[in-house]
């Protein structure tokens, strides 16, 4: 009778010990993302298949799933945070997390880009547990609520960060901070070192792009945005016409199948292409 008293008071013991912990751990949810601009050819690959399929406006993405815009596509894609991710032609990525814990405020996601030009306008994270982390074949970068982008061809990222901060390191060596309107690039095996200025063709290129980004996410529940402005802006010392563009971006739905009628689209012309470095 005492052994099983014993046992019994360990077990309970063992119970308050754990509790706490869990409670602290906090419970975290998948969440998902959505396309809601697209261009040309995109396809998406779901977790759970080997064949890849078309993709269009609305279509929820989910972890697992891979992204890829054939040459000349693009897309934009909102995070459930409001947070915007968009792919340029001839990229590759991979949504390896999305989850958040609502009672804690706490969110975690990666994303990991295999080749291409991906630009990010990320909300600030809603707490000092939360993350958002990019890898690339030759590093990782983690996002503390900027505007960048990522370029990876063959064996080196570039990172350029226009406004805030990203952490990044390379297969050696330790973290290097990247800060406002700096880039860095960082090769296969080598570690991250040496952040230097972007040159004023990328500051304007990723600036044209933000503007409409950002203004997304300052507006919660977008029905429509632009690539805008009307207005020479003055950046890093060089002036940069921002070209007027117009795309109408639908929110809501979602699924695996397209809505009943694709929404409408009017482009006064398309952003320039990545600059040349």
């Amino acid at each position: 009778m005492n052994k099983r008293y014993s046992l019994y008071s360990a077990i309970l013991s063992a119970l308050l010990v754990l509790w706490p912990l869990k409670l602290s751990q906090g419970e975290f949810k998948p969440t998902e993302a959505r396309i809601n601009f697209m261009k040309g050819h995109v396809n998406i690959q779901r977790v759970t298949a080997e064949t890849w399929r078309p993709a269009f406006i609305k279509m929820s993405l989910y972890t697992g799933d891979k992204v890829k815009c054939e040459e000349l596509a693009e897309t934009e894609i909102i995070m459930n945070d409001g947070s915007i991710i968009k792919l340029k032609d001839n990229s590759l990525m991979e949504i390896e997390l999305m989850e958040r814990d609502k009672k804690e405020k706490t969110t975690r996601t990666a994303l990991k880009v295999y080749q291409g030009k991906v630009l990010g306008s990320i909300k600030k994270l809603s707490s000092k547990s939360s993350k958002f982390t990019v890898t690339t074949p030759t590093a990782v970068a983690g996002i503390r609520g900027t505007v960048f982008g990522v370029f990876v061809e063959g064996d080196s990222t570039e990172l350029n960060v226009l406004k805030g901060e990203v952490g990044i390191q390379g297969d050696t060596g330790g973290e290097v901070l990247v800060k406002d309107k700096m880039m860095i690039t960082v090769a296969k095996g080598d570690s991250a070192h040496n952040p230097v200025v972007m040159t004023a063709a990328k500051i304007a290129f990723i600036t044209m792009w933000a503007g409409a980004a950002i203004k997304i996410g300052s507006m919660g529940s977008a029905a429509a945005t632009a690539w805008y402005a009307s207005t020479p802006a003055i950046i890093g010392g060089a002036a940069a016409v921002v070209a007027t563009t117009v795309v109408v971006i639908i929110a809501g739905g979602g699924g695996d199948e397209p809505p009943a009628q694709e929404p409408t689209t009017r482009t006064i012309p398309n952003p320039p292409s990545w600059p040349n470095p």
